[in-house]
């Protein structure tokens, strides 16, 4: 099944005075560039970048629909509404996927999309049963009446757009869904970068 990619760059980064966490690098390779190269190892046709483009390598930057957020900052659900405007509807399964996670594995996107793919709404779970609700595969029909459901999504959290819906959970490493909100969590992804 076809399968395309929502990747959310917007935000404010307060907590980084400002920076762009998905254009930080480690280990000399910007966030954003990472999670890049694991979504396109595993096949996905079109990916939509809502928000900021800084760090995606020029050779990416082609592939890559970026889509501005209208208004702005209007936080991840009113991301992906405008994402979604942007693609042409379709049966695919769409990932949905936080900008600054840079150890996302390939395995862990095959597995989201196959249960996608079997008409489940998928998202990771770390080991200490936190889900990533921005780590997630979604078939598209699904998704597109979810959030057309909900209005207005400037504002909802993300949280909202899985409200009374039944999840199927995908077991994920602790590394893998590290997102960098913080700078102890910029830490913990450098040094998960060095053990590997």
């Amino acid at each position: 099944m076809d399968t395309a990619a929502i990747i959310l760059t917007g935000g404010h980064s307060r907590r980084f005075g400002g920076r762009h966490t998905p254009g930080i690098e480690i280990a000399g390779t910007p966030v954003i560039s990472s999670l890049l190269a694991a979504v396109e190892a595993t096949g996905v046709g079109e990916i939509v970048v809502c928000g900021s483009a800084a760090g995606i390598d020029a050779s990416v930057r082609a592939r890559v629909q970026v889509v501005a957020e209208e208004p702005a900052f209007g936080g991840p659900l009113h991301g992906i509404s405008c994402s979604l405007a942007a693609l042409p509807a379709g049966e695919r399964i769409i990932l949905l996927l936080a900008g600054d996670m840079p150890a996302v594995t390939t395995s862990l996107l095959d597995r989201l999309c196959e249960t996608a793919a079997a008409g489940c709404t998928a998202a990771a779970v770390d080991p200490s049963g936190r889900v990533q609700f921005l780590c997630a595969a979604w078939p598209e029909a699904v998704l597109r009446d979810a959030v057309a459901g909900l209005g207005s999504a400037v504002g909802l959290p993300v949280k909202a757009l899985y409200r009374d819906r039944e999840i199927t959970l995908i077991p994920a490493t602790e590394s893998e869904l590290i997102d960098i909100d913080t700078p102890a969590d910029l830490d913990r992804a450098a040094r998960a970068t060095d053990a590997d």
